[in-house]
Formats: structure tokens, C-alpha cells, sequence
């Protein structure tokens, strides 16, 4: 489900003003009333679709810091099941947000959310790692970039650019930035 330009902005203001994501709040309240079985099995299925050059550096760059050793953990406020098939697929672990159940059925709400409490959620893991890394696109991810060693910031073009770098201000020496293809 795309939105129009319009409501994507006004999403993205009171996003960033009451750290709300109403369009996502939205979407998830598609999935009331469906078996935990079917979102999952619909969720293994998006993954597998997934054009895999469209996330190609991003999974390259993964695979390097895999093959050096490092442990490799997604944080996605996407939903679990979506997560789950995507760190099955790149072998690694996971935490995400979490859609409601009850008795195998979705309520159309979540029961734990990640979009803005990644940082929180993984204090432990952050200190108890020699390294931390962190590889995201999304904005709403300053707090984690900020207590990383290093970060890969994928990034639209130059305006995105421009937005990070307003916002990392005195943090730039430990972002490189790794710049999406134009037709993504």
C-alpha cells in the first residue's frame, strides 16, 4: 500500500514530532484478523520475491563483516515475521517489533515496537560487544548510530547526504555513506 507523496510527508513530520508512524500503524491494522500462519507463510514469500540487487551492497557489506568474524544482528522495527525470514535467509539473528496474537490470530496491533527504542532494546548487546557497527537507511536510528564504533549509512542521493550530516554534526568520522541505486 503506497501513499501519495503528500500523506507520506505529513507522516514523516508527525513521525519525527510525536515519534508516531500513523501510515505503519495503518498497515499493521490490515493484518486484524488473520491466522499467525498465513503472515508468516506471506512474509517468507515477500522475502524470497525480494529483488536481491536492490540490497546488494547492503548484503555484500554484511557478508564481509561475517567473514571477518563479527556477529551480525538485524534491529528492524519491521514486523517479526518479515524480520525473521530475512535473518533465516542471511543466517544471522534478529530483533524486531512484534505483532499482537491472540489465540493465533492478529489483533492488528503490535505488542512490542523498535522503531524508536532500537537503542534501549539493545543496550546489553551494545555493551557487551567489543565492536558495534551499524549499517540502516532509516532516521529514526540517531540514537544507535551514535553509541556505535562505526556505521554504513545507505543513503537515496545528496539530499539524504546533506540530512546526515546535519544531524551527526560532530559524529561524521564514523559514517561512510553507500549510495542506493537511482531506481530503488
Amino acid at each position: 500500500m503506497d501513499a501519495p507523496f503528500f500523506l507520506r510527508g505529513l507522516n514523516a513530520l508527525s513521525s519525527s514530532l510525536f515519534q508516531k508512524d500513523y501510515y505503519r500503524d495503518l498497515q499493521i491494522k490490515q493484518l486484524e484478523g488473520l491466522p499467525r500462519n498465513i503472515i508468516e507463510h506471506s512474509a517468507t514469500e515477500f522475502v524470497e520475491k525480494m529483488d536481491a540487487n536492490r540490497i546488494s551492497i547492503t548484503n555484500h557489506l554484511l557478508e564481509d563483516y561475517k567473514s571477518k568474524g563479527y556477529t551480525i544482528v538485524i534491529a528492524s522495527a519491521t514486523i517479526a515475521p518479515i524480520a525473521n525470514s530475512i535473518a533465516n535467509k542471511l543466517g544471522v539473528d534478529y530483533f524486531s517489533s512484534e505483532i499482537e496474537f491472540i489465540d493465533n490470530y492478529c489483533t492488528g496491533r503490535l505488542s512490542r515496537d523498535l522503531l524508536y527504542s532500537k537503542k534501549k532494546i539493545l543496550l546489553n548487546l551494545i555493551d557487551a560487544a567489543e565492536t558495534t557497527i551499524v549499517v540502516t537507511d532509516n532516521f529514526t536510528d540517531l540514537e544507535l548510530i551514535l553509541s556505535s564504533d562505526h556505521c554504513h549509512l545507505v543513503v537515496r542521493g545528496d539530499k539524504d547526504i546533506k540530512r546526515w550530516e546535519k544531524q551527526l554534526k560532530n559524529n561524521l568520522q564514523k559514517v561512510e555513506f553507500i549510495k542506493k541505486k537511482i531506481d530503488e
